[in-house]
């Protein structure tokens, strides 16, 4: 088999991966990897550069850019149409750079390049849990896959704002920025959430369905989840009011959200969340808005092999 395919998001954090990747290339070189590099130049190529990828025989493929570009790779792990991995002992890899870099902060996959490509070469392998999404008539056309976060609500609301703006202030800020904002006019909407048959049914906010702990440019959602335990931590915030929600948005940062009223966390492989009135509910992916509920989210339970320290940082 051949070695590493290095899949690179020129585009990703406002055009400043494509700037760093020959100094990224260097460091690969210097820390003894062999690869071949391909970049992207539009939504999806990606998925599709990664699942060739394996196809030609290429035994890891890294993905170069945010958790955007990580998804897609992700997705080119599984073939569409019989929805199982497109090779079983391939290893999904990562050099971050991108606008929110959550993913990694659950990994321990290192942001500085010199580290991060000297992990690549150790070639350190960990089992992980990978999330799978169906729509159920308003989003993707076929299934899409996810490691870390999927979510709808006010979250998918945030993630179309900061994919329409300039991204130039760094991924933190930006997503503060217009998690404020979209606090100050979202208001909630009316939801029912199926967790393994554990039914809650309200005006919610945010239903966070996570298999890491990380979202939003470093806000810490589910500080309990974990990568390889075969189950969702799905964190459901219900309307709180503005007041509150503002005043409570520096505890998600740092976990100390869970317990705090409105606050409920359910653990479950199969999530359903189902809209009880006509406004959208938006849901993103991994910084990617993609769709809307209603929407079938289940785990996959060891269905990716990651480049990665053997056990979670956090």
């Amino acid at each position: 088999m051949r070695d590493t395919l290095v899949i690179v998001n020129p585009a990703s954090a406002g055009g400043k991966t494509g700037r760093e990747w020959p100094r990224v290339q260097r460091c690969l070189v210097d820390a003894g990897v062999e690869f071949e590099a391909r970049l992207t130049s539009a939504t999806g190529d990606a998925t599709w550069l990664a699942r060739e990828g394996l196809r030609e025989g290429y035994a890891r493929v890294v993905a170069v850019g945010g958790d955007g570009t990580l998804n897609e790779v992700v997705n080119g792990f599984f073939d569409p149409q019989t929805r199982e991995p497109v090779n079983r002992e391939a290893v999904l890899g990562m050099l971050p750079s991108g606008t929110g870099g959550d993913f990694r902060k659950t990994a321990g996959i290192p942001l500085a390049h010199a580290s991060a490509c000297a992990l690549l070469a150790r070639g350190d392998v960990r089992v992980v849990d990978a999330g799978r999404i169906d729509f159920h008539g308003g989003g993707a056309p076929g299934p899409r896959w996810f490691v870390n976060i999927a979510d709808c609500g006010i979250g998918g609301d945030v993630v179309h704002r900061v994919n329409a703006s300039r991204k130039s202030a760094g991924g933190t800020a930006t997503f503060l920025y217009h998690s404020l904002a979209a606090l100050l006019t979202y208001g909630h909407r009316m939801v029912r959430v199926d967790v393994d048959g554990q039914v809650t049914e309200g005006p919610m906010q945010n239903v966070v369905v996570a298999n890491a702990q990380f979202f939003g440019g470093g806000m810490r959602i589910a500080p309990e989840a974990r990568l390889d335990d075969g189950l969702f931590d799905v964190v459901l915030l219900e309307d709180m009011g503005r007041r509150r929600a503002l005043t409570g948005i520096g505890t998600l940062y740092r976990g100390r959200h869970v317990g705090r009223p409105g606050v409920t966390i359910r653990r479950g492989r199969v999530v359903t969340v189902t809209p009880l009135e006509q406004r959208p509910i938006l849901f993103d992916v991994e910084g990617e808005q993609i769709g809307r509920a209603p929407a079938t989210v289940t785990c996959l339970p060891g269905a990716l092999r990651l480049c990665a320290p053997a056990h979670d940082p956090v």
